[in-house]
């Protein structure tokens, strides 16, 4: 990717959280976002979040980095 910086941020609120994570890239690389979507790892953590019943986004431009964002619920009395 080469990346010299990436970022976490953490958004926890009573139903659940939001991890993003970013970096300052090259991006995919000159892969289309949508095909990249399609990737093996891509679409294991996009199940994987599906399977808790949360969420996976990513977006990507080239030379400007990529965000990925993850959000799940937590059980109730968990936050």
């Amino acid at each position: 990717a080469q990346a010299t910086a990436v970022s976490l941020r953490l958004h926890l609120d009573p139903a659940g959280f939001t991890l993003e994570i970013q970096d300052d890239g090259r991006g995919l690389g000159g892969l289309d976002p949508k095909a990249a979507q399609t990737r093996n790892g891509l679409r294991n953590m996009r199940k994987r979040m599906e399977d808790i019943g949360g969420s996976f986004a990513m977006s990507s431009a080239p030379e400007r980095g990529t965000v990925v964002r993850l959000t799940a619920p937590l059980p109730a009395g968990q936050s």
